[in-house]
């Protein structure tokens, strides 16, 4: 079977020529099949004595999948041509585009290509040529290409971009077969078309004249080969059809286009000589870097906006997670961070949507074609009815790429359920950007939750940061609990950790704000919190170390008026790391240790306990990736240089530098001879890096490599 895709801007009369052609390849003894692929659903209407069929995403919609039949979606039109039309959603809702894929790919599971064919014919809509609409010119569609221009610059444009298109599935053969000139008598609109073809190296293959036979056939429900077949139109008509069948044998060439850039496109409009093409750039999305990058800027991506959006509101023990999207989305985040959710399941949790902490609303591949609104209604009212009351839905990629205006589900819901709390985060997955700026666009909306209003009570801190992760390990929480109670102060609030709502609205109960760490994603939500309350940050994030701590019990100590106590406490603390230091001393002296950092957090706490504890530190480094910045430690470390750092540049310097031990928050093959030790925040103050301390002693004191590991190595 020989298939060929018609493609031109809507309206220019690609649908009455593809049918006609079809027409005219039946008359030569062919067996034709005719697929309209436009949402106006009017390319085999001539064919059918003037009457429309029915689609085939009509049909999807209606009939269930083990009762939908080939027979309801082909009909046979005029001279035994098969007619099938795609169809697509109501204008303004779902995509057409994807509309496309699920028509071909119903007719295949149908079995559409059982059918005794020798031309297929996809008639296709030009003027978008995105995923969708260009589906007919992948290799398995389409052998060859025509498109249907006219001297009309928006009708040169667009077959212009159909070349580009078509570039961007090359087979490594050509497969545009050439231009059909369909008249609408605008001046010197064969020089024109002309240019424009010698210009992109395309022939001509028609030049269809202006012709008032073309409405009275169409007033006759009929083609003008059958109408009129006697008349130039139909000696035109079947000159395609001929170079079609020769194409199909073999015995008529095709052509790789060059397409026009703007500059020529430029010269064309104008009527100057069109000059030549440059060559086009070549861009390299991430010089070898095998992780994604988002839709909406330049930076690698881990996941998606949708993903972190859900993960901030994840931190509001008293709301509910409805994720717009498909089961897949949710799927993969909670395998990505198990346990997120409760579970996706009601039944599984309880038996009710309510017991659910994330839920979905699982659209499918209709809803990508006919929108995702009233399935986002439906669950609403669903959760609303179980008795969630609030609810905070952040929508994925595909409610952003057919355009479903989430926003209307929500005031509906809000007029009918008025007690409700609704969020929408319309973080569209990768349209919006990244997992961080999902979570900001989260965090800004839950911001709106604080009550400025609420009077700063003595004694109350807030603790803010991105993520908690580093005071939930064993003694951390109940070592900043013993420091904050040095100066008699009690949490308020943990923003952004596991907390209901009613801690969020009281956050300027405290007095002021510690920042868990000075990095940029926290100074990043510290920024939006401010811009609601006004509110500054205490001057000196969570200490890590002796000398941060040093000067964070100063600086609290005068902020509580409570100097004296901050005094003591650094000598308590000073004699507890001199004394750890004398004892374990022996363990670390003398040992190298190289300190790698890949997530650029300040390792320089690590660098001054082991140096005190006797060891060489002989190199710190920090990986950045695709050119990002780098080092949040300072640009030296006593004699060592602070680098931004290669896997390559490790593996020089394990054999060159002949390290003890490698700390890093990545694992690495290093050798029989070195040790590996995991790098991470150990929670506050002297007591979370003594811990730190402990666990690396007790990797140097083990062997440099397993002894089972030595006759297999």
């Amino acid at each position: 079977m020989f298939q060929i895709a018609v493609y031109g801007k809507g309206g220019i009369g690609k649908s009455t020529l593809s049918a006609n052609i079809s027409y005219s390849l039946s008359l030569k003894n062919k067996k034709v099949m005719q697929i309209g692929c436009d949402p106006k659903h009017d390319s085999t209407r001539l064919l059918l004595g003037g009457r429309a069929q029915t689609t085939v995403l009509d049909y999807v919609r209606e009939t269930p999948v083990l009762r939908r039949k080939l027979e309801d979606v082909i009909e046979i039109g005029s001279g035994g041509v098969l007619c099938a039309e795609s169809g697509g959603p109501e204008p303004g809702i779902g995509c057409a585009g994807r509309g496309i894929l699920t028509t071909f790919d119903t007719l295949k599971k149908l079995g559409a290509d059982s059918y005794d064919t020798d031309i297929r014919v996809y008639d296709v809509l030009g003027d978008v040529v995105c995923g969708g609409f260009a589906v007919p010119l992948r290799e398995e569609y389409a052998d060859a290409v025509i498109l249907v221009t006219s001297g009309e610059f928006m009708s040169m444009y667009a077959a212009n971009n159909i070349m580009k298109g078509l570039a961007n599935f090359d087979t490594g053969k050509p497969r545009l077969l050439g231009l059909i000139l369909n008249s609408r008598g605008v001046e010197n609109e064969e020089e024109s078309v002309k240019r424009f073809a010698d210009a992109a190296g395309v022939p001509v293959i028609a030049a269809i004249p202006r012709d008032s036979s073309f409405r009275a056939a169409e007033a006759a429900g009929k083609t003008v080969r059958e109408l009129f077949p006697d008349s130039d139109l139909s000696v035109a008509i079947d000159s395609v059809a001929d170079l079609i069948i020769k194409t199909s044998e073999g015995k008529q060439p095709l052509y790789d286009p060059r397409p026009l850039d703007d500059d020529q496109m430029t010269d064309l409009a104008a009527g100057r000589p069109v000059r030549p093409g440059s060559p086009e750039k070549i861009r390299d999305p991430c010089s070898g870097c095998g992780r994604r990058r988002s839709i909406k800027g330049t930076r690698i991506m881990d996941s998606c906006a949708a993903f972190g959006a859900m993960a901030a509101f994840m931190k509001l023990t008293d709301w509910t997670v409805l994720l717009h999207g498909p089961e897949s989305c949710m799927y993969l985040m909670e395998m990505s961070r198990g346990g997120m959710s409760r579970s996706l399941y009601p039944e599984s949790a309880g038996g009710t949507a309510a017991a659910l902490k994330v839920c979905c609303t699982m659209m499918d591949d209709s809803a990508s074609i006919f929108g995702g609104t009233g399935k986002l209604k439906e669950k609403l009212e669903e959760l609303c009815e179980e008795g969630c009351g609030k609810i905070a839905v952040v929508t994925t990629c595909m409610p952003g790429i057919i355009g479903d205006h989430s926003a209307d589900a929500i005031e509906h819901i809000r007029k009918k359920y008025p007690g409700a709390e609704l969020a929408l985060i319309e973080s569209d997955g990768d349209i919006a950007g990244d997992y961080t700026d999902g979570f900001r666009m989260a965090v800004r909306e839950i911001t709106g939750m604080i009550d400025p209003s609420v009077r700063p009570e003595r004694r109350y801190v807030n603790l803010v940061g991105i993520s908690f992760f580093d005071l939930q390990s064993p003694g951390c929480m109940a070592e900043l609990d013993r420091i904050l109670s040095v100066f008699g102060l009690k949490i308020n609030c943990r923003f952004l950790d596991d907390c209901p709502s009613g801690d969020i609205r009281m956050f300027c109960r405290a007095e002021t704000d510690l920042l868990l760490s000075g990095s940029p994603s926290d100074l990043s939500i510290m920024g939006m919190i401010s811009e609601r309350t006004g509110r500054k940050p205490f001057p000196c994030p969570l200490p890590i170390g002796m000398k941060d701590y040093g000067k964070w019990l100063e600086a609290m100590g005068k902020f509580a008026g409570m100097e004296e106590e901050a005094a003591r406490e650094w000598k308590n603390a000073e004699e507890k790391y001199d004394l750890y230091v004398r004892n374990n001393r022996k363990v670390f002296e003398g040992k190298k240790i190289i300190i790698i950092d890949r997530l650029k957090r300040s390792c320089v706490w690590a660098a001054e306990l082991l140096a005190d504890l006797g060891a060489e530190i002989v190199r710190i480094g920090c990986f950045s990736r695709c050119g990002e910045p780098g080092m949040t430690c300072p640009e030296r470390f006593g004699g060592v240089t602070v680098e931004n750092y290669s896997p390559k540049m490790l593996e020089d310097d394990l054999e060159s530098l002949d390290p003890d031990l490698l700390i890093c928050d990545l694992l690495f093959r290093t050798g029989k001879k070195c040790r590996t030790a995991r790098i991470g925040r150990s929670g506050v103050g002297p007591g979370g890096v003594l811990r730190f301390a402990d666990y690396v002693g007790n990797v140097l004191r083990l062997p440099a490599t397993e002894g089972w590991k030595e006759d297999g190595e």
